[in-house]
């Protein structure tokens, strides 16, 4: 499916053509490497269709944002996002056998018709932050509330409510984008300072051995998170340049088996998408992931600066990779080579990647 939609791009005529400059080529580089790092695992079929594929729809991420308008790839994105929330809580009301988490963690709690409760919460989270952007370019009050209410109540029943919290401010930063160009600028800089404060998050883990964070008499383990942390980051040493590689951490029998003989259960999810960066494709991809976030504030300022950028698109993209950057906190999501919005996040970061030129736009 994924090659046919990109060969049919192949025919429509770019909106937005970009430029190889350092902003383009760190962002290429870094999604290649995490694509060949299947290379240096065990080569199984897993591994290699996640490799295949992240290739694949980063490209085709891409052809969206070059040959599709901004508003449209959010309008479309709404939809589907609506429609699949809606039919999620038709069957956790309706069909509880499929719409709610039997699982011995989340026993009653709202997952709809996705596997788990997290992926409801969070898609419901970023429809809210839609419903945002929709109504303040111009869509009417009642299909914003019918969405909002919708989207809000499912976040309620999946019991995210650290998501529905981050829409919420993701939308606060988007109507103040909107009424301040000093606050949009402000807001450019947030990526750049999660990638930091991550690093020193991982940087804690690494040196100290804990499996939690110790504040004064206070322990934070994040619903036991922390535990999956400190795990896969004392594993760093084994594979620190080029890390394991796309599945090539969690698949190794002893590391999988050990965690589970020591907690009793396993995820197979690092719960952190930083951390995921770090072990699958070393510090060599860490230091490309960052130095390319680093490269797309500096460009949304330039952007900013010289007027090259619709103003609301803008504000929109810095929304949207805010809201992804905290997400990924606590979630993994980054490097997910089949969730559509990983993928919206990479092709944001290719709408950035214009020419810096001015714009006859009128002032903000």
């Amino acid at each position: 499916m994924w090659g046919v939609v990109i060969y049919a791009s192949a025919f429509v005529r770019p909106r937005l053509r970009l430029e190889s400059n350092p902003d383009l080529i760190a962002l290429v580089a870094f999604y290649g490497l995490a694509a060949l790092s299947v290379l240096w695992t065990t080569l199984n079929a897993a591994a290699i269709m996640k490799g295949v594929a992240l290739a694949m729809t980063t490209f085709g991420a891409f052809c969206l944002i070059t040959r599709i308008d901004v508003d449209e790839i959010v309008k479309s994105t709404a939809l589907g996002f609506s429609i699949l929330v809606a039919a999620s809580a038709f069957c956790a009301i309706f069909v509880p056998d499929i719409g709610l988490d039997h699982s011995w963690m989340h026993g009653g709690q709202w997952q709809g018709v996705y596997e788990s409760k997290q992926t409801l919460g969070f898609i419901s989270a970023y429809l809210m932050f839609f419903a945002c952007y929709r109504k303040m370019t111009g869509q009417g009050w009642a299909a914003f509330l019918v969405t909002f209410l919708l989207a809000s109540t499912c976040v309620i029943g999946s019991e995210s409510r650290g998501a529905g919290a981050v829409a919420l401010a993701a939308g606060a930063l988007l109507a103040t984008s909107l009424w301040s160009i000093n606050c949009m600028r402000i807001y450019a800089v947030l990526p750049s300072i999660m990638c930091i404060l991550a690093g020193f998050l991982i940087l804690y883990f690494y040196t100290t051995g804990y499996d939690s964070i110790h504040l004064g008499d206070s322990t934070i383990d994040f619903t036991e998170r922390t535990f999956i942390w400190q795990y896969a980051i004392s594993h760093f040493d084994d594979a620190p340049l080029l890390g394991f590689g796309i599945n090539g951490f969690w698949t190794v029998p002893s590391i999988y088996d050990y965690f589970e003989q020591s907690h009793g259960w396993v995820l197979d999810n690092y719960h952190s998408g930083y951390i995921a960066i770090l072990m699958e494709t070393g510090f060599l991809g860490y230091l490309l992931f960052v130095a390319s976030v680093f490269l797309f504030s500096n460009k949304v300022l330039h952007l900013i600066a010289t007027r090259s950028i619709n103003r609301s698109h803008c504000a929109l993209i810095i929304g949207f990779v805010v809201l992804s950057f905290q997400t990924n906190f606590t979630e993994t999501m980054f490097l997910r080579s089949t969730m559509f919005t990983s993928l919206l996040l990479v092709a944001f970061f290719f709408a950035t990647c214009r020419p810096v030129s001015q714009a006859n736009l009128p002032p903000s």
